[in-house]
């Protein structure tokens, strides 16, 4: 087989036990080996124990060799103070030892280390939280708790040798350090109690830090895609400005020089760097990069499978790893049976799918499009690669067995569970938690989408693709009855995956979904109704576009209703690609139609506003999050929709992260990163919209967008300031994420690069924390559902 991984696959039972990760190239491996310059004790055995201090449950003390211990059980009796009855997104409590500093200047140091011993029976992930306070010119933590805390897993029952770089952190009057953990309960496995034992703290200064603000790399880096390039697709590097030499394409297996070119000069909005363009040479192969002293690793210049093939499994990984009720070897047993949904008399166990990130919370509608994914990924390497096509598939039936599980088959779902905990199985507890039941139409209109395209891409022989039918069309018309009835009226559901849909991604999806349905059933009706609803959608889109004050045209994107008062916007969520979905789909299912030409115009204005949205962070690949009307905040409705747990602080700050973007006339900004405040990370962003341009690109035949839509992929394997690989056990200098209850998994992929208060530059710390840098299943989901498109591409000749 082509992957480079594939002993590891028959190691895992072709991915029914978990692949092993080649630590040597992590992020945490490469930076025990950097230089102390300087360094401090800040843990001395010989200052006696006063100066570290107990917080929370559970007990702590400091030995005589003068290790700091924590212990406490793994559950408790009762939820602590001020959670919900049933637990609904609480662990048991924090278990802390710390000690205060009178506003220390920690500015010269740019590392802390420690080691630290778990003794933790039968827990699959134990892990640390190093928690910092800051009381100078910049608050740490910050207001909505996202900066300043650290989660580090660790290895059981051994020295873990940890270090945290806080290169970029607000450190000029600390005031505290903490180390402590959660209880998250018990899974099947688990003993009784927990302990960990700290030792050798110490305050550094290392050489060649790693960098986590800002757009310039360090200067001996080259950014890179770790995965590699198409041969027929441009093909860069970046480095920092000012490297003026000649470069090099090197064969790896030979050493053969294979091309040279000139390192060019490059200014842009975002600032100056040096750039390395190879993509006149088109040589499939193995390869490293020579600029001056400085390489490249390998990576691979070829067809989708060559490069992303290592990727598609990994994903499978993770996926896998995330499975909710099955047991997952290493990581949990049969999990949550004891997570109920009741309506009108009956009761579902609410398990099943896959956990939605780092919690091992439950949300349908992720799970669902995670299913989709998988089996759209499945129909393009069917012909091409059986043993992938059927791995696929199965974990793709695990996800569909969830779809139907949870339907009650009156228009009513079981839709999400806020778990944080490992539950222990037992009905009638104080740990059973209450999962959310709603007759939703945005839900049954999304839902009866994906379960029309799975059915329609499962084999005819598959024992679920009639009953999966069937439930598509009977969920869309439980949709389309509420719709009629009460409209957009229904209140967004707070904690659900949907809560921040407008009203024109509500209608893109129920043209997509009704499509989808005539597609599956050849019934007029619903071709009709997707007419119908995607008429409100083009009605939501700029066509006209908006003048710049450099004279320029903006036009393509969406508002979130016609009466385009509002920009639709994602802050961490991501459905942008629904809208060319919906277009794709009816343009595929009614070619002669009479509003065609409208319909592809509509595409062709998205199509430019894709490559409108590319300058502004050239020559990174990432596309910008989009354009901002100026007054978006005094839309209460939908500002507080868009924007969870914040407070009125919020709609000043609006004000002021717009103005950090690029201003393009009196009414609009230009935004890199998203305005978003509590909830931050761009991975789904990028990947939707990637998604979206694959989709354009596809329709209109538009190769610099299917480039486009690639180059989201890049920019998380390594194509970004900073280096380093998002996608955990993939490419080079991958660091570790934030998921707790579940360890690292190879094939993670964090919620992503975030901005630091205001700003509007990636800022990307080694601080492990929510959102940021928690891991999400379903950008697994959009990571192949954008492949598929590109695999699709490239059996078309198209690359």
């Amino acid at each position: 087989m082509a992957s480079k991984i594939a002993r590891e696959l028959e190691r895992s039972n072709w991915i029914h036990r978990p692949l092993k990760v080649d630590e040597s190239a992590s992020l945490e491996a490469d930076s025990l080996k950097k230089e102390v310059l300087d360094r401090v004790v800040i843990l001395d055995p010989a200052a006696g124990g006063d100066r570290w201090m107990h917080r929370g449950l559970g007990a702590s003390s400091v030995l005589e060799d003068g290790q700091l211990q924590l212990t406490s059980p793994f559950v408790m009796e009762a939820w602590p103070e001020g959670s919900p009855s049933d637990g609904d997104y609480s662990t048991y409590g924090h278990v802390g030892v710390y000690r205060t500093f009178d506003h220390e200047n920690w500015e010269r140091f740019n590392r802390i280390s420690f080691e630290i011993y778990p003794d933790c029976s039968g827990m699959s992930n134990p892990h640390i939280k190093v928690g910092i306070k800051n009381d100078g010119t910049i608050k740490i933590p910050d207001i909505y708790h996202r900066e300043g805390s650290n989660v580090i897993n660790l290895k059981n029952r051994q020295w873990n040798v940890c270090s945290m770089e806080i290169p970029d952190l607000p450190r000029d009057g600390i005031t505290e350090l903490e180390f402590g953990y959660d209880m998250y309960g018990k899974d099947r496995a688990t003993g009784d109690t927990m302990e960990y034992r700290i030792r050798n703290v110490f305050l550094e200064k290392v050489a060649y830090p790693n960098i986590s603000k800002g757009w310039q790399p360090r200067s001996k880096d080259i950014i890179f895609s770790h995965n590699g390039y198409s041969a027929e697709q441009p093909k860069t590097m970046i480095l920092a400005e000012r490297q003026t030499s000649s470069f090099s394409v090197i064969e790896l297996e030979t050493g053969e020089e294979k091309f040279t070119g000139p390192v060019h000069p490059v200014s842009t909005s975002i600032g100056s760097f040096s750039v390395v363009d190879f993509s006149a040479f088109k040589e499939e192969g193995t390869y490293i990069v020579r600029v001056g002293e400085l390489l490249t690793k390998p990576f691979e210049i070829g067809g989708a499978a060559d490069r992303w093939e290592d990727s598609i499994w990994k994903s499978i990984n993770f996926i896998y790893c995330e499975r909710c009720g099955c047991p997952v070897h290493g990581i949990h047993g049969s999990c949550h049976e004891d997570i109920l949904a009741r309506h009108n008399g009956g009761t579902i166990i609410f398990n099943g799918g896959w956990h939605d990130a780092g919690d091992v919370s439950q949300q349908l509608v992720q799970t669902a499009e995670v299913a989709s994914a998988l089996y759209e990924m499945a129909h393009q390497v069917k012909e091409s690669n059986y043993p992938l096509y059927l791995r696929l598939v199965e974990e793709g039936e695990w996800g569909v067995d969830f779809i139907l599980k949870t339907r009650f088959g009156d228009g009513y779902r079981a839709t999400s569970a806020g778990i944080r905990i490992w539950s222990d199985g037992i009905m009638g507890n104080m740990d059973d938690m209450t999962a959310r039941v709603h007759n939703n139409p945005y839900e049954n209109f999304i839902l009866s989408g994906i379960e029309a395209q799975i059915a329609l891409f499962m084999e005819e022989e598959d024992l679920l693709k009639a009953k999966l039918a069937a439930c598509a069309v009977q969920d869309f018309h439980y949709a389309v009855e509420e719709f009629e009835l009460r409209g957009f009226a229904p209140k967004p559901i707070f904690w659900e995956h949907t809560y921040m849909s407008s009203e024109s991604l509500f209608m893109a999806t129920a043209s997509w979904s009704a499509s989808l349905q005539y597609r599956l059933t050849g019934e007029a009706s619903y071709a009709g109704k997707a007419v119908e609803y995607l008429d409100y959608v083009i009605d939501s889109q700029e066509l006209a576009g908006i003048r710049t004050d450099d004279g320029r045209t903006v036009a393509g994107f969406f508002y979130r209703t016609p009466e385009k008062k509002v920009v639709q916007h994602f802050n961490h969520q991501a459905r942008e690609h629904i809208y060319l979905q919906a277009f794709s789909e009816i343009l595929k299912t009614q070619p002669g139609h009479a509003k065609c030409d409208r319909w592809m115009e509509s595409v062709r204005s998205y199509g430019e506003y894709i490559k409108f949205l590319t300058a502004f962070t050239a020559p990174y690949p990432m596309l910008s999050s989009g354009i901002y009307r100026a007054d978006e905040n005094e839309d209460r409705e939908s500002f507080d929709l868009q924007h969870l747990l914040v407070g009125e602080e919020a709609k000043a700050l609006y004000t002021e992260q717009l103005k950090q973007g690029v201003r393009l006339n009196d009414d609009y900004y230009l935004k890199r990163f998203p305005v978003w405040f509590s909830f931050r990370g761009n991975t789904a962003i990028v990947l939707s919209t990637g998604k979206a341009a694959s989709l354009a690109g596809m329709l209109l035949g538009d190769r610099e967008l299917i480039s486009i839509a690639e180059s989201q992929l890049q920019w998380v394997v390594g194509k970004n300031p900073f280096g380093q690989s998002l996608m955990y056990g993939e490419g080079y200098h991958f660091a570790q994420q934030y998921s707790v209850l579940s360890g690292e998994i190879v094939g993670e992929i964090p919620v992503g690069v975030q901005t630091f208060e205001n700003e509007d530059v990636p800022y990307w710390p080694q601080m492990n924390n929510a959102t940021y840098k928690e891991v999400w299943v379903g950008l697994a989901g959009k990571w192949l559902s954008l492949l598929s498109d590109l695999y699709e591409y490239d059996e078309q000749g198209g690359a």
